[in-house]
């Protein structure tokens, strides 16, 4: 499926840490038309190039236009990229104190980098973060002020791994900071990534350790609080719409959402190379463990990357073995796919009350917390119903 550029960054927007993990130094030396100098922690970024965007004098990416390097392996995706890339780095580039500016200029960046490092482009990949982490870090130098999300903890720990990578383990432990600062909260996260090894060997790591440790608990007590209101809150607008599907999952069996009406089911729309996505599925497969004996099943729709349908099944297939998925997973076609009103993005998880009514959609990553409040919650309407349907029966 060939995407225009807005809508597969909505796609791969979300909390994928990237820069961690693989073979290979920190920053490339790589040259990508974007500056490449910038690899220090508390460098200011300023310069970050003038390169050809790949457009021809009309706006048009032409067939002999130059391509920006850091893109060039990316066009043949996203069919509108070089234009749209050059509009968000040009507004960036006008002003790098506006808020959304920086936050989507900087997020494209985060973008690419997953990209690259899915192709294998690991100097890319690292790349496109430096470029991500120098722009927000100029931009909170400036005094920016950026509104509650996962872009800044995200970039600050990927880059941080950067840094860890190249040996600059003091800078890494900054950066760890800075990101806790903004909402990281994954302490087992820090304590596994191997590149981070050497941070943790630093003699100031330990009592750090355990400023973030207490850190983490009293935020985890706020943070589930506050997701079962806001799960509450969001059901409670019920901006429901029908929805349907009739599909053969990867193994070729029949799956077909009526088949489910009378139980509460989430809906995942997904894809295995979406970051957000993969974070859910341990959620999925506790919400299908615990509540299934209710009326409750989980359904993965994937979208995947693949020439033919048996090979976008296959990679389901693995992913689903490598990950002891205890639910079905189909691929979604475009029809599909068009039922859901102004799609923004994956994971897309639609909850489904018995009447088979879809009652919440939400986008992006969301906590077991989040999805086991609204999952109780119609668990709860569909016992209602039941007891009261059974009153009346024997009242009659």
């Amino acid at each position: 499926m060939k995407l225009t550029w807005k809508l597969g960054a909505l796609f791969l927007s979300g909390t994928l840490l990237v820069g961690c993990g693989g073979d290979g130094g920190g920053d490339s030396d790589s040259s990508s038309g974007d500056d490449t100098s910038a690899s220090d922690t508390g460098g200011s970024g300023d310069d970050l190039g003038e390169a050809s965007d790949g457009l021809d004098d009309d706006g048009e990416a032409g067939s002999g236009a130059s391509i920006d390097p850091l893109i060039k392996d990316l066009v043949d995706d996203f069919e509108d990229l070089p234009n749209e890339y050059a509009e968000i780095k040009s507004a960036y580039q006008q002003d790098s104190k506006n808020v959304e500016a920086v936050q989507s200029y900087a997020a494209t960046l985060l973008n690419f980098a997953m990209l690259h490092a899915q192709k294998g482009n690991e100097a890319l990949s690292n790349q496109s973060l430096t470029l991500a982490a120098k722009a927000i870090q100029k931009a909170e130098t400036a005094g920016v002020e950026f509104p509650q999300s996962d872009l800044r903890p995200t970039i600050h720990y990927g880059y941080a791994c950067l840094q860890a990578k190249a040996g600059k383990d003091t800078e890494a432990l900054a950066l760890l900071n800075k990101a806790i600062e903004t909402g990281f909260n994954n302490m087992a996260l820090l304590e596994a990534e191997a590149d981070l090894k050497a941070v943790r060997e630093l003699p100031e790591y330990t009592a750090q350790k355990e400023q973030w440790t207490a850190h983490f608990e009293e935020m985890q007590k706020r943070q589930q609080e506050e997701q079962k209101l806001h799960a509450k809150e969001d059901l409670g607008k019920d901006n429901g719409y029908p929805f349907d599907f009739a599909l053969k999952d990867v193994y070729g069996k029949d799956i077909v959402l009526e088949q489910f009406k009378g139980r509460v089911c989430i809906v995942d729309i997904w894809a295995t190379w979406c970051g957000p996505c993969r974070q859910e599925v341990p959620s999925f497969i506790k919400l299908q463990d615990k509540y299934s004996k209710y009326g409750f099943q989980v359904i993965g729709l994937n979208s995947e990357q693949g020439s033919t349908e048996e090979s976008r099944a296959g990679i389901v297939k693995n992913f689903m073995a490598n990950n002891s998925m205890n639910y079905p997973c189909a691929l979604i076609t475009e029809e599909v796919l068009a039922q859901v009103p102004n799609l923004q993005g994956f994971p897309t998880t639609l909850y489904i009350d018995h009447k088979g009514k879809v009652r919440l959609s939400s986008v992006g990553y969301h906590d077991y917390t989040y999805m086991s409040t609204v999952v109780e919650e119609l668990l709860k309407e569909q016992a209602a119903e039941r007891l009261a349907a059974r009153e009346k029966a024997n009242t009659n």
